[in-house]
């Protein structure tokens, strides 16, 4: 069996209310850099044979906290950063109408079918990366692995877990809302070879849903 923690970075400046869009460049804030050292003290009783970041700032900084806990080395791996802002939006004020437009419609596009915003994620784009992380997971030689990533990626890791990969916009909008997100929350999914009988009496094989969110680290 293969075992695979997600944590959710450390509040950045842009969860904060940076004033402009940063992107990967967003920071963790004070309130952040806290958490961080709250789930690094909590990691350091998993048992991690692999420590991977996304190449976003506020993820790397948090893994770097968890490193120093668990004698680890961070690997950077895009697949597992957030869904991708448009760069059209990075630098530009919050409080430019125009750019709170395009912010707005590129939010919604998560539950859209093949809709995109300027070079940003879509659910499509977001979904097809994520199935990729998941099979990157899955073959890996290590058991026990830990993903420093993102609120996004999360919510989408979460639905083809649950719902499966011909998971539709639709299915996921009525089921994502329901799904929130911690900064360093910790989740865990388990990949098994082995026949599973489910409470409907049907069998699976494959990736199940442990634990979502858990935040108790937080008090």
């Amino acid at each position: 069996m293969k075992t695979v923690y997600f944590v959710r970075h450390g509040e950045s400046t842009a969860n904060a209310g940076f004033p402009t869009y940063q992107g990967e460049a967003s920071k963790l804030s004070e309130k952040g850099i806290e958490q961080a050292h709250f789930i690094a003290k909590r990691c350091k009783k998993l048992h991690v044979d692999v420590l991977i970041a996304s190449t976003a700032t506020r993820a790397k900084q948090t893994a770097d906290y968890i490193a120093s806990e668990i004698s680890r080395d961070v690997e950077v791996n895009e697949l597992f950063t957030e869904r991708k802002l448009p760069s059209e939006l990075v630098g530009r004020s919050r409080s430019d109408p125009d750019a709170q437009a395009m912010e707005e419609a590129w939010l919604q596009s998560f539950f859209q079918e093949d809709v995109r915003v300027g070079s940003g994620e879509n659910f499509s784009l977001l979904k097809a990366r994520v199935m990729s992380a998941l099979d990157y997971l899955r073959d890996r030689p290590e058991e026990h692995i830990l993903v420093v990533t993102h609120g996004f990626f999360l919510h989408m890791t979460a639905a083809l877990v649950m719902l499966g990969e011909a998971v539709s916009a639709e299915e996921f909008g009525k089921v994502a809302p329901a799904m929130w997100m911690d900064n360093t929350g910790l989740t865990r999914i388990d990949h098994r070879d082995e026949v599973l009988r489910r409470i409907d009496r049907k069998r699976h094989r494959g990736w199940v849903l442990r634990v979502w969110n858990d935040h108790a680290h937080l008090g």
